[in-house]
């Protein structure tokens, strides 16, 4: 079964990454030993008294039974990879029944477009769209402080539920109110209080924020002078926390000219009281109705319609399928992606439907960024199992980068050669943008432009998640 199959590949690799690290380990001891060898020939050289070759030998004994014990502990945990491998191995080789993998299925060639952020027109938020135009465009709302005439409005839901879409929507009906005296900043986990100041200045200015050698204090007064001239709107994205807003930041930005709003997205309540600010707009899941639109969008292929649905007998299928949701547009999004390439056949969407992934949690990493456990996990799972093994390989490698990070393409295919993800011999450039646009196509990685892609928060979450201590060591969000 596909439970099966799912729970020995992550028995697999994390029973890699502990043999990796017994590795690490051994050749630490390796390396130990030899430092040890050749500071005893150094001493062997010089001439040494009866009590220094007395503390010499008590050493080298120590030494010894301390590198014996290393050794034996190295051994046991060998022993037991063995053991925990022999287990896996005999899970491997229990049948399936029907012999065949049954959520995989036979792949038919998706339709062409690509669907992400930047294209897809946002589904299911306009009435919250509404609301917070309706708020940053009244006058009887002001900030809660007495510096200025800036006012901050908050949009804070679970992750995947769409804050970022919203906010999106919000930013683009605001322009003829706020012309382009508009900004976007992502925030982020523990952002750096200068880096921020200098990336909103390099918006508003640009020859001003280039500066690196100025204080947070002299950043700020630069700023101050920008953006007191004219009304602002300006977004901050994915806020976790409010220390950077503290002080010279909130004055700052709070004190610009009368008109100035300022929407937040977090998935955290606390920052809206920690910003002050005078309205939280909390997001909810989708309704049955609109997780079933989403996904029928997202499902079919073009020239069909919701009937060619009803005629393969699967759309009550796909309503079961819908339900186990949690209401979360991105994951009906890839769930619905990764349907989209699968027969439209009874048998494949029962497989889906019936996969005991859906069963399947994991507690909250200790990160307090990560929101993968719970409802939110199975498919996301699910979609990345759906996956070829190489397109796998290369979404996995992008938990690399920080959180928000704008990835150049050509720096990341670079970067995959390098690392021997690429197989020799092949054109590189088609290759690469074949797997990209598959990537994208199945809502794993969004495209900002031409020229570069990003992670949503969750998704890599989940890389990170799935690459675990091979490729998290490089990611960073500090």
């Amino acid at each position: 079964m596909l439970i099966e199959s799912f729970f020995s590949k992550e028995c697999d690799r994390q029973l890699e990454f502990e043999l990796k690290d017994v590795l690490y380990d051994a050749e630490d001891i390796i390396e130990g030993y030899r430092s040890k060898i050749e500071a005893s020939k150094r001493d062997q050289v010089r001439k040494r008294s009866l009590t220094t070759a007395l503390s010499s030998y008590y050493e080298d004994v120590s030494f010894r039974y301390q590198l014996g014990n290393k050794i034996k502990k190295v051994n046991e945990r060998l022993d037991k990879i063995k053991k925990d491998w022999d287990m896996v191995d005999r899970l491997k080789k229990t049948p399936k029944e029907g012999g065949k993998d049954p959520v995989h299925g036979e792949h038919v060639n998706a339709k062409k477009a690509t669907h992400h952020i930047g294209i897809q027109q946002p589904i299911g938020r306009e009435n919250d769209k509404k609301v917070l135009v309706e708020m940053l465009s009244s006058n009887d709302f002001c900030s809660k402080t007495e510096k200025g005439g800036a006012s901050i409005i908050s949009i804070v839901g679970n992750g995947g539920i769409g804050k970022m879409t919203l906010a999106n929507m919000v930013f683009n009906e605001v322009e003829q109110q706020f012309m382009e005296h508009r900004w976007w900043l992502c925030v982020s986990e523990r952002p750096n209080h200068k880096d921020l100041v200098r990336q909103i200045l390099r918006e508003l200015c640009k020859s001003v924020g280039e500066n690196t050698d100025c204080s947070l204090t002299v950043l700020c007064t630069q700023l101050l002078n920008e953006h007191s001239k004219e009304k602002i709107f300006l977004v901050q994205d994915d806020v976790w926390e409010v220390k950077w807003w503290e002080e010279e930041i909130r004055g700052t930005l709070m004190a610009g000219a009368i008109g100035s709003k300022i929407l937040i997205t977090s998935r955290k309540k606390y920052v809206f009281e920690g910003m002050g600010a005078f309205y939280m707009h909390e997001l909810q899941e989708f309704s049955f109705h609109q997780s079933w639109y989403l996904f029928v969008k997202e499902v079919l292929r073009e020239g069909q319609t919701e009937e060619d649905l009803v005629m393969h007998k699967i759309k009550f299928v796909g309503e079961g399928i819908v339900k186990k949701y949690g209401g979360l547009p991105l994951v009906i999004k890839m769930v619905g992606s990764m349907m989209r390439a699968k027969k439209m056949s009874r048998e494949d969407w029962n497989s889906v439907m019936d996969s005991k992934i859906w069963e399947w949690k994991t507690p909250a990493a200790s990160s307090s960024s990560t929101e993968i456990g719970g409802v939110i996990l199975p498919g996301l799972m699910l979609s990345y199992d759906d996956l070829p093994y190489y397109l796998k390989s290369y979404f996995v490698y992008c938990c690399i980068y920080p959180k928000d990070y704008e990835i150049e393409i050509g720096t990341l295919i670079m970067q995959w050669v390098a690392h021997g993800l690429i197989e020799v011999g092949i054109d590189v450039e088609a290759t690469t943008s074949q797997y990209i646009e598959n990537l994208i196509r199945r809502c794993l990685i969004e495209e900002i432009d031409l020229k570069s892609i990003k992670l949503h928060d969750i998704l890599h979450d989940l890389a990170l998640f799935i690459g675990g201590r091979e490729h998290g060591h490089a990611s960073t969000t500090e």
